[in-house]
């Protein structure tokens, strides 16, 4: 089996490798005219060793700042509120099913619906309200149950 060089290029790769030599001409270090050729070069290449090439003598690219705002502790404790939010929406679901094929007389599953609701509602407000942050910080309440760790370390 060939080396990864030889692998056959995707057009993702392509595209990766034509964003690269952009964002080495925006920082000055290839003219127009060499960009326009790499690109060229780029979009014909069918291995991966050739777009490899195309960028051998240019020097790595910084990794790109985080996002303004972007904190993915609390984007991990969204996930986890869409995912209590779900389990109770099923929850209901499931017990509205069982009303409906029982005859549908009293409406019990308002009861399951109380239940289940009061828990995510209590769930997403110990998650993403005022103060979560500090509690997962600190280690405590459901937000450092949830996997952070306890003893205040990142």
């Amino acid at each position: 089996m060939g080396s990864e060089a030889d692998l056959r290029a995707s057009d993702a790769e392509r595209e990766r490798t034509v964003t690269q030599l952009r964002d080495h001409f925006s920082s000055g270090r290839i003219s127009e005219q060499e960009l326009d050729e790499r690109s060229d070069a780029a979009y014909a290449a069918r291995t991966v060793g050739e777009l490899t090439a195309l960028v051998a003598d240019l020097p790595a690219l910084p990794a790109p700042p985080p996002r303004p705002g972007h904190d993915p502790e609390r984007e991990a404790a969204r996930k986890r509120v869409l995912y209590k939010s779900g389990t109770a929406a099923i929850t209901i679901l499931i017990c509205v099913v069982i009303w409906a094929a029982s005859g549908a007389g009293y409406f019990w599953p308002v009861w399951v619906m109380l239940g289940t609701g009061i828990f995510a509602l209590r769930s997403a407000w110990d998650e993403l309200g005022p103060g979560a942050d500090e509690r997962r910080r600190l280690g405590t309440g459901s937000a450092a149950r949830s996997g952070a760790p306890r003893d205040g370390r990142r």
